[in-house]
């Protein structure tokens, strides 16, 4: 009798010890993801680190896709999350005989150009658009239109001064980026989003984002005629026509539809 008891007492023991280190398990795990801690970079993911400086794989016949840029490069608007980045590798995989292999989206919401030239220079991005042959860009829109506040917020309308004022200083920018992206690989081709006016159907700030948006992809037109393997797809006038069957909620990002048919632009002009 004593043994059973003491059986039962040592599995009993056993059986708490479990259930908290099973609680505890639970609760660390929790908290990583609700609220993840800061570590420091290990030896392998800084500037030093091997992976940093490898060379890209060679090339073997594959679209090898990468995104970079702001929040329509991220895809935000779009409910299942895929934007026209994924939807393009998508679109690739369907209609074309070569393998299709979708690297990384590095896009981040409200990014600029001046933050996209700091993001060029981390290692782990440049890494992915090392390995990459097709780089996706979208950037330029929070510079001219701050990402929206004009209608979201009713303060800082795109006036047609307000736009022109903008349009140097990110014109420049963008180059030095497109300049870095081809130090950091210099075969890949890079097809560049080009800008449309979210404002189109509403009449107090059409005619300056048009304005704006017309004069910023002319010049953006130019530079990658200028440049070695660069491509515009043009979006303009896709929102231009019903810009209320394309945006989101937010009436500044596409929506499913939106990136769907972005995506399609992309791949014409890729195949």
């Amino acid at each position: 009798m004593n043994s059973w008891k003491w059986i039962w007492r040592t599995t009993a023991t056993l059986s708490a010890a479990a259930t908290l280190l099973l609680v505890f398990g639970f609760g660390y795990g929790a908290r990583e993801l609700i609220f993840p801690q800061t570590r420091p970079a290990s030896a392998q993911t800084n500037a030093e680190a091997p992976l940093a400086q490898r060379e890209p794989s060679e090339e073997d016949g594959a679209y090898r896709i990468a995104a970079i840029g702001d929040s329509l490069a991220k895809g935000t608007g779009d409910a299942t999350g895929q934007g026209f980045a994924r939807r393009t590798a998508a679109l690739l995989d369907n209609e074309s005989d070569r393998e299709v292999r979708f690297l990384n989206n590095l896009g981040i919401n409200g990014m600029t150009t001046g933050e996209l030239l700091e993001e060029l220079d981390k290692p782990g991005v440049r890494y992915v658009l090392k390995e990459a042959n097709v780089i996706l860009l979208s950037i330029g829109a929070n510079d001219l239109f701050q990402g929206g506040a004009a209608l979201q917020t009713g303060t800082g309308s795109p006036s047609a001064a307000a736009l022109e004022q903008a349009l140097p200083g990110t014109e420049k920018r963008l180059g030095e980026a497109l300049g870095k992206l081809r130090e950091i690989n210099p075969s890949a081709r890079i097809v560049y989003l080009g800008l449309y006016n979210p404002f189109g159907d509403i009449p107090s700030l059409r005619e300056a984002g048009d304005a704006g948006v017309t004069k910023w992809n002319a010049a953006v037109s130019e530079r990658m005629l200028e440049g070695d393997n660069m491509l515009l797809t043009p979006t303009f006038d896709l929102f231009q026509r019903n810009p209320a069957a394309y945006l989101s909620f937010d009436h500044f990002h596409p929506n499913a539809f939106g990136y769907e048919r972005i995506a399609e632009r992309v791949v014409q002009g890729l195949q």
